[in-house]
């Protein structure tokens, strides 16, 4: 009885085992759910953030060479500032080197306008090196053996760097760029391209342009903040900004001194992305702004200076030893008041320099050298009258 109990036992759990092995292989049960694919962090998003996107994922990317144009066409040539370099998106670094193009038969205040001018025969630098971070900007001139550092006390206090501070960029370490203006442009279309890319026709607001373009050159523009600026956008597969091309015409304004440009255009080609961080450092001698970057006026008798600043500017020079190259140096400053016109004023200070000079010709100032005479007025705050500084330049700084 308790053989028999335990036989029937197990052959009904076998049974049973039998079944479900049975049920297991039942074709007819619901295949698993397949994986969502993931969105694309830039395409798979609304169209009109989608460069606000791009801009984020090329910065992710961790670094970038880049090569910027700005360009002032006419019919008598094209202007054109060339900056090229690299930037760490990540350490918040870039290097770049700047380059004017300027046609011969562009009008002298056109020209002044853009490259700017010097207390001497010459305009402003046509090319020089800048090396930016978020604490500090170096810049090497064309030529020079020496770097100047401006710190960020240095760009940010005094309006004379304003050109200079614009390279510390919102969007990028190196400012000026159309990176600055392409995060808050809205695409209205977008087509493909090969190799997985895609090409974008957007807006950019006007107020992008305080990120675009030095304030010098914006004092001779004009905007409506009504309008807005095109551009055109190529990404890569990733949604990484390949190139960017922005059409500026508008702003152009009349009767101005570059009224007789016909066409505006800004144009970024970016590359190497992830395998680019800047790789100069300022080596050898390093002058610093705030003890070295002067107005012409403060230089002491007999003391020699360099134009090129990297400001733009023609009134401020960068004083450096009398036994190494220089641009100018200075016979003496008289004290002196303003005559009753411009011409007026420049007539006295000339007179008051050949005086200066025929009382007393110091040896290394040759017979029948040229002789510069600006007067400036006391700076805002100051006591006296104003002051003539008497100065000449040499072979270097008129070339």
């Amino acid at each position: 009885m308790f053989k028999g109990s335990f036989r029937a036992g197990a052959l009904l759990a076998a049974a049973s085992l039998l079944l479900t092995a049975c049920a297991g292989k039942d074709d007819s049960a619901a295949p698993a759910a397949e994986a969502t694919p993931a969105k694309h962090p830039v395409f798979d998003q609304k169209l009109d953030r989608q460069l606000l996107l791009a801009v984020r994922q090329t910065k992710q990317a961790g670094s970038a060479s880049f090569v910027h144009h700005l360009t002032f066409a006419s019919g008598k040539g094209d202007a054109v500032q060339t900056m090229n370099g690299r930037m760490d998106f990540t350490g918040g670094r870039g290097e770049a080197d700047t380059t004017w193009k300027v046609p011969g038969k562009l009008p002298a205040e056109a020209r002044d306008a853009l490259v700017g001018t010097t207390a001497g025969s010459s305009s402003g630098a046509l090319s020089g090196r800048y090396l930016v971070d978020g604490e500090q900007i170096h810049y090497r001139a064309d030529g020079a053996s020496y770097w100047i550092r401006y710190t960020a006390a240095d760009t940010q206090q005094s309006q004379d760097n304003a050109t200079l501070e614009q390279l510390h960029g919102t969007e990028a370490p190196v400012g000026g760029t159309l990176l600055e203006g392409l995060s808050g442009a809205e695409a209205t279309q977008r087509t493909d391209g090969p190799d997985g890319r895609r090409v974008y026709q957007a807006e950019m607001p006007m107020n992008a342009l305080e990120g675009l373009l030095p304030s010098d050159i914006r004092t001779h523009t004009t905007r409506d903040d009504s309008d807005a600026l095109p551009v055109t956008v190529t990404v890569d597969r990733q949604g990484r900004i390949l190139e960017a091309r922005a059409d500026l015409t508008v702003v152009l304004r009349k009767g101005d001194v570059l009224s007789g440009f016909t066409k505006l255009t800004m144009d970024l080609t970016l590359g190497g992305h992830g395998t680019s961080a800047p790789k100069d450092s300022p080596t050898g001698t390093v002058r610093t702004a705030a003890k070295d970057v002067l107005p012409l006026r403060d230089v002491r008798k007999d003391g020699c200076a360099d134009f090129d600043t990297g400001q733009r500017l023609a009134q401020n020079v960068v004083g450096v030893p009398c036994a190494g190259p220089h641009d100018v140096r200075v016979l003496t400053q008289v004290t002196q008041g303003p005559g009753s016109s411009a011409a007026d004023t420049q007539s006295r200070a000339d007179t008051a320099c050949a005086i200066a000079r025929d009382m007393a010709r110091p040896a290394w100032l040759p017979k029948g050298a040229p002789l510069w005479a600006w007067w400036t007025p006391e700076p805002q705050g100051g006591v006296g009258k104003g002051r003539v500084t008497c100065y000449t330049t040499t072979e270097r700084g008129d070339s």
